[in-house]
């Protein structure tokens, strides 16, 4: 066995090589936001965030402690990270159904985009949409920011997010003109008002890229309160949501989970009566 680590042209690469397969994970700085999703969700903790001044962290790979699961890749907003097993692209812990699909959409209907419009391609923040004859959408990418939702005149777009929270800002608490938490927000959503930062509830994806880089402590708050995702029954789920979201988000969970079970269990029984 031999695991190795490189970095060439923006792209950081950690690897294991086997006998009978090959295992790599990728993770591409360009869409990388430095934000702190993939460090919670990581089982193995074999994530860290490396602090840089001016601007996000820096995410670091052990390649020692990786085990090429690939969770994630799976909450990654930004697409940044891949997993790559013999060539094949894939997920791990999505294809064996210990993780979920965490839900996400962006649908365009093009019946309603008025003619020569443009205003969801100049919205966008990370550049993923383009407009010629039609909207053209690079959907893996799009990380919910609901910007060219909102910037659409006529409802032509709509955007789904997979995380839903709160974000409060204390601003006596926020140093005299600092503004680190708004160079570091990947989707734009915080803007200054009476000098004062604040921020767009209904556009952050809550992935903590701001606070990360505050320099006062409390002054920046996020709560994740939910995560929309496909249906699963897995330790490794439950020990990421706890991680990701609330207390109050893992007991929501649960409780639906519970209530899903119990669903089952009389329709079952249901079943056999009348057979």
């Amino acid at each position: 066995m031999k695991r190795y680590k490189s970095e060439r042209n923006g792209i950081l690469e950690v690897g294991q090589v086997l006998y009978t397969k090959r295992f790599a994970l990728t993770l591409d700085r360009a869409l990388c936001k430095g934000c702190e999703l993939c460090k919670l969700a990581c089982p193995r903790e074999a994530i860290t965030l490396i602090p840089v001044e001016g601007r996000a962290p820096i995410v670091d790979i052990d390649e020692g402690k990786c085990d090429f699961h690939g969770i994630c890749a799976a909450v990654c907003p930004f697409s940044a990270i891949k997993i790559i097993t013999d060539g094949c692209e894939e997920i791990p812990a999505v294809a064996k159904e210990v993780f979920p699909v965490l839900t996400r959409d962006i649908a365009v209907d093009s019946a309603k985009c008025p003619p020569g419009c443009n205003k969801c391609e100049e919205a966008c923040p990370l550049g993923i949409i383009s407009v010629n004859d039609e909207v053209i959408i690079q959907k893996e990418l799009c990380a919910g920011c609901q910007l060219c939702w909102t910037a659409c005149p006529t409802d032509a777009i709509e955007v789904t997010k997979f995380i839903e929270g709160s974000i409060k800002i204390d601003t006596q608490l926020c140093p005299d003109d600092c503004r680190k938490c708004l160079d570091a927000c990947p989707v734009n959503a915080m803007g200054i008002a009476d000098g004062k930062v604040y921020a767009k509830d209904m556009h952050c994806i809550y992935c903590g890229a701001c606070k990360l880089v505050c320099p006062a402590d409390g002054a920046l708050k996020i709560e994740r309160t939910a995560i929309r995702h496909s249906p699963v029954e897995s330790g490794a789920w439950n020990k990421a949501l706890e991680k990701l979201t609330s207390l109050t988000g893992l007991q929501r969970e649960l409780s639906a989970e519970n209530a899903s079970r119990a669903r089952k269990a009389v329709e079952n029984l249901e079943a056999e009566v009348e057979a």
